[in-house]
């Protein structure tokens, strides 16, 4: 029998850390290349160095983060053909959930993403970067619930998390916002209306436009992609996480 006031175990914390952190990448508090210092996090989370290191291991292993032996560790820097070869990837699995939606899709659903698509057609009439990407991430999500397959979403929301960091830099590429809305227009319209395979290719098309924005980011970076070189360290202040 469970009893209250007991510590949180290591695993538990292990898991908050790890969530913070993603959502850190999300939010592009973690920039790539970015320096973590493992005894700030510790001390921003009152912890011990284990579950803070097996936050960061699992992290690891999503590839989300490049530790470096006898260096440190970094938010993964992706090189051009690897962003590419998972925006490709990324494509076909939005293509997926887009036509699966389209042939689940609910009067609900439609209602609910009608409204989505309005925010983001309001937050691209104003220019407003960080309101399109919180309504991007809104419509992308209806699309995922619509879709009603789990093993699907899990997987393609690994896939957007790997890029996460270079999103906060995507829609600053001119004229982006109003380019990716009316790419949003077609995949909404083919959803509503029944049309998998129209959707499943409007989604495709989107996708990959988002692909040649992020390249675009990756090749006017001024730092290589290849083995971070060492940084300066990261104090808990300065990490700020959500």
């Amino acid at each position: 029998m469970q009893q209250s006031g007991l510590t949180r175990s290591p695993w538990s914390r292990q898991d908050e850390i790890r969530r913070e952190l993603e959502t850190a990448l999300i939010n592009g508090q973690l920039t790539p290349g970015m320096a973590i210092d493992e005894q700030a996090l510790c001390a921003r989370f009152g912890t011990s160095r284990t579950p803070v290191r097996e936050a960061l291991l699992l992290l690891a292993a999503k590839g989300l983060v490049d530790i470096v032996p006898r260096t440190g560790i970094y938010v993964r820097r992706l090189g051009v053909r690897e962003l590419v070869a998972m925006m490709e990837g990324l494509s076909e699995l939005e293509g997926v959930l887009a036509r699966l939606a389209a042939s689940r899709c609910t009067d609900d659903a439609r209602a609910r993403m009608s409204d989505a698509l309005a925010q983001t057609a309001d937050c691209a009439r104003q220019d407003d970067r960080l309101g399109y990407a919180q309504a991007n991430a809104v419509l992308h999500e209806l699309i995922y619930q619509t879709s009603g397959n789990d093993f699907m979403v899990e997987q393609t929301r690994l896939a957007r998390l790997r890029i996460a960091p270079y999103r906060g830099q995507l829609f600053e590429k001119p004229g982006r916002l109003a380019r990716s809305h009316a790419e949003h227009v077609a995949v909404i319209s083919a959803i509503c209306a029944g049309q998998p395979e129209t959707a499943a290719e409007a989604m495709r098309a989107h996708i990959l436009a988002g692909g040649q924005a992020f390249t675009d980011v990756v090749l006017s970076a001024s730092a290589p992609a290849a083995e971070p070189k060492p940084r300066r360290r990261q104090r808990a202040s300065d990490m700020r996480l959500a």
